[in-house]
This record gives C-alpha cells, sequence and structure tokens, in this order.
C-alpha cells in the first residue's frame, strides 16, 4: 500500500526532468536527422526532399568527403594527445597526490582545478598571448634562455598548431580527471597495499599489480569522456583559430566544418543545414560507436574485479 502512495510521488518528481529532457535533447535530435534528410538552407519549409544524399554527399564525394575525413583524422589526433595527457600523466600525478601528505595534496589538487572553472575563452586568451611569435611571454622566455631558434609561431605552424591547441585543451581540463584518480585510489583496500610492501613489492610493482587492477573501471571511464569530449572540440580552435581553423585547416574537426557548412564560410564546397545536421549525425554515430565499444570493456574491467 505504501508502495502504490510512493509512485504519484515518484512520477511528480521525474515528470519536470522527463520533459526538460525531451524538449531539449530528444526533440532537436530528432529534428536534426528529419533535417538531414531534406537540402535545406535553414529557412523556410522542408520541402526538398533528398533522402540520403547528404550522407553520401559527406562520406564519399570528392568535394566534400576529404574536409569531412581530415576533420575526423585532427579529431582522432585530439583524442590521442588528450588521453596521453589527462588518462595517462594525470593518472601519474593523481598517484604522486595519493603518496604525500594530505594537506599539500589539497593545495595542488586546487591548483590543478582552477583551468576548469575559468572560461575557456579567457584561457584561450591568455595562451593566444603568451604564444605571439614578438612579444609573447613564452617567446621572451625563449630568448631570455638564448632559445630564441625554438621561436616558432605555434599559433600560425602547420605542423604545430594542433598539438598546441590539443595540449592547451587537455591542460585546462586536467584538474577533473586527476580528483576522480584520487577518489578511486583512496577507495582501494589498504591492508591490499600493505601485503604488496611486505611481499617486497617497489612502488612500480604496487601501481601496476594492485592499484591499476582496482582503478581500471575509472580509466576507462576517462577514456570514454576524453573520446567523447575530442570529438566535441570546438571552442578553444574556433578562439584561437578562427572558423576557417588555420593555418590552412590544419586544425580543422567536425566542430568548425560543421559551423562552416551550417552557417556559412570560406573552405566549404556547399553550406547548408541538412547538409550539416549529416555531418553531425555522421559524427555522432562515430561517438557513439566508440563510446559503446568503451562502455562494454569498462563493464568487463569491472566484473572482473
Amino acid at each position: 500500500m505504501l508502495r502504490k502512495r510512493r509512485w504519484p510521488i515518484i512520477i511528480g518528481f521525474l515528470t519536470p526532468a522527463l520533459v526538460l529532457y525531451l524538449m531539449f535533447i530528444v526533440y532537436p535530435f530528432l529534428s536534426s536527422i528529419r533535417y538531414s534528410l531534406y537540402n535545406w538552407n535553414g529557412v523556410g519549409p522542408l520541402v526538398d526532399f533528398i533522402g540520403l544524399k547528404n550522407f553520401t554527399y559527406v562520406l564519399f564525394s570528392h568535394e566534400f568527403a576529404p574536409q569531412f575525413w581530415r576533420a575526423v583524422a585532427h579529431n582522432l589526433y585530439f583524442f590521442v594527445l588528450s588521453m596521453i595527457l589527462t588518462s595517462v600523466f594525470g593518472l601519474f600525478l593523481a598517484y604522486l597526490l595519493v603518496a604525500v601528505k594530505e594537506r599539500a595534496s589539497r593545495w595542488f589538487q586546487v591548483i590543478y582545478f582552477i583551468p576548469m572553472v575559468v572560461p575557456p575563452v579567457v584561457v584561450a586568451y591568455i595562451w593566444s598571448m603568451y604564444l605571439e611569435p614578438d612579444y609573447g611571454a613564452i617567446s621572451r622566455a625563449l630568448t631570455a634562455l638564448h632559445l630564441n631558434v625554438l621561436n616558432v609561431p605555434f599559433l600560425g605552424s602547420g605542423s604545430l598548431a594542433l598539438p598546441t591547441i590539443a595540449v592547451i585543451t587537455a591542460w585546462a581540463g586536467m584538474g577533473f580527471p586527476i580528483l576522480i584518480f584520487i577518489a578511486a585510489m583512496i577507495n582501494i583496500p589498504e591492508e591490499m597495499i600493505e601485503a604488496a610492501k611486505v611481499d617486497g613489492a617497489s612502488r612500480t610493482r604496487i601501481f601496476f599489480s594492485v592499484i591499476f587492477p582496482f582503478i581500471k573501471p575509472t580509466f576507462l571511464t576517462i577514456t570514454t569522456l576524453n573520446f567523447v569530449g575530442a570529438f566535441g572540440a570546438f571552442d578553444y580552435i574556433y578562439i584561437m583559430e578562427g572558423t576557417q581553423a588555420g593555418p590552412n585547416y590544419a586544425t580543422d574537426v567536425i566542430g568548425t566544418l560543421f559551423y562552416r557548412t551550417a552557417f556559412g564560410g570560406f573552405g566549404t564546397t556547399a553550406q547548408g543545414v541538412g547538409l550539416a545536421t549529416a555531418l553531425a549525425f555522421v559524427g555522432f554515430i562515430i561517438v557513439m560507436i566508440a563510446s559503446t565499444f568503451l562502455v562494454l570493456l569498462q563493464r568487463k574491467a569491472s566484473m572482473d574485479l
């Protein structure tokens, strides 16, 4: 009887969130699928139905497909760098912070987390000033160290622009995975670590044989979030390189290609909201397939504990 009385309360709490989710997530998503089936410029009714031609144009056309696959390659490059910096290096920093005194660890956690609470436009602008080749702080530091031979335009170099922005993006988001890794390590049974120490295991051996197997599901979760974040990269590239994702589209990703396709801009052979939504949907499918695979790996790792 009490359970029956609880259902109206539960439904009352869930309904507002469900309505908002349907209005702002499900409905726009379904609408975007519909738009992708039309040759539509974003103005007026949907009348020119073309079926899957937008998708074939994105994936296989000689005009647009090379730009799309180049953008996908750049997103994957973003993911690899973010994986190394946030998942691998972040895990190493978290391990060090667990080993030091708690007071010092908390101070460093705050320091690492500060960039996450700073708006991306501020972070991107500051780093743009630092990287300015003539009067930027990094240029002056290299000159002071007599390393001005390395004074290159990081954001103006076709080979350095993308890794530079990827490193800045990973640096700005480093604080979150560090906190997650620390929380996972704290929950490891202390007696297992002590037993490994009694057996004479080194710190490295303890990490790979005791600590990492326990936090492997957390590691895979951070990896999944990194992949989703890498394919959602847009703000730092847009702020630091503009809609053209220069130099010469060296930093072009799916987000910037979508922006130019949907709202117009140089560098795409066709503009239109219908084509842009098809592009976005293909990107969504890529993310869903990879995320599903990573989630399955995470579930398997959790079951093996």
